[in-house]
């Protein structure tokens, strides 16, 4: 289902923008402020029901809508009422600055209680990983260069001196695209502590997690005394050498594949 803005308004979907106060002062600014973004669409679209609408996702700073802008899927975020955080502005801020190396999905425009973003058209990390050729080397090239590839984003932030704060919980925080994962959602990001982007995404990767279950057939040589060890040389010096360190070692991990392996 595909609303109109107009259509958006006058159906239930409409408490949405004051998320679950139904405040009549607040959904009056909030509609107000989303008519500037001249949106073309809002769909009914994500595997989250609410107030009539399908959405993307429902956290304790906002509500996560898929909408059509300017010809192009986009996903608009709306501040709860009440949030913990005072605006999205300051998640924004987080977004712009990771998006400088390319990092997250692409920032758009944003306001106290709105952040546009670039959809990202690709399913959860958990979803793609279980959908990935459970044997082959295909299957394990392209496991594999996820993976890289989320731990070389990470490694970015670290750069940054940005902390993600959640990836740790890296099941609710990645996407994948036909082009590579995506780290999502800088509601928790913060400039103010000690970035720890590595340790945590690889703690996520690889120990006592759903993500390190479904990873351990194409990492089956990693062990966790091993891998703290690497962690903590990193945590000490994060450097591109102890990164370097890391990743050697975790290339020396993962599932082989002979001519013997693939001709079978």
């Amino acid at each position: 289902m595909v609303l109109s803005l107009e259509q958006f308004w006058h159906s239930p979907a409409r408490q949405l923008l004051a998320y679950p106060s139904r405040d009549d002062s607040a959904l009056t600014h909030r509609w107000q402020e989303l008519q500037t973004y001249h949106l073309d669409a809002i769909y009914s679209y994500g595997p989250h029901p609410l107030a009539g609408l399908e959405i993307l996702g429902l956290g304790y700073c906002g509500v996560v809508l898929k909408v059509r802008h300017q010809g192009h899927d986009r996903v608009l975020k709306i501040r709860r009422e009440p949030a913990p955080q005072a605006s999205l502005s300051t998640e924004a801020d987080r977004l712009i600055r990771a998006n400088t190396v390319d990092v997250g999905q692409q920032h758009l425009a944003h306001s106290d209680y709105i952040l546009l973003m670039d959809y990202i058209d690709g399913p959860m990390l958990v979803d793609w990983l279980q959908q990935a050729p459970q044997t082959g080397p295909q299957g394990a090239e392209a496991i594999h260069k996820v993976v890289v590839q989320l731990i070389h984003q990470a490694y970015r932030l670290d750069q940054l001196a940005l902390d993600h704060g959640d990836l740790r919980c890296i099941t609710a925080h990645a996407l994948v695209r036909s082009t590579g994962p995506v780290l999502i959602d800088f509601s928790g990001a913060s400039l103010d502590r000690r970035p720890a982007n590595v340790t945590t995404l690889v703690q996520g990767l690889f120990i006592s997690t759903q993500i390190s279950q479904l990873l351990r057939p194409w990492f089956p040589k990693v062990t966790k005394p091993r891998l703290i060890k690497h962690l903590r040389c990193y945590k000490l010096h994060p450097s591109s050498s102890q990164m370097s360190l890391l990743l050697d070692y975790l290339e020396s991990t993962k599932v082989s594949y002979t001519a013997s392996n693939t001709a079978q």
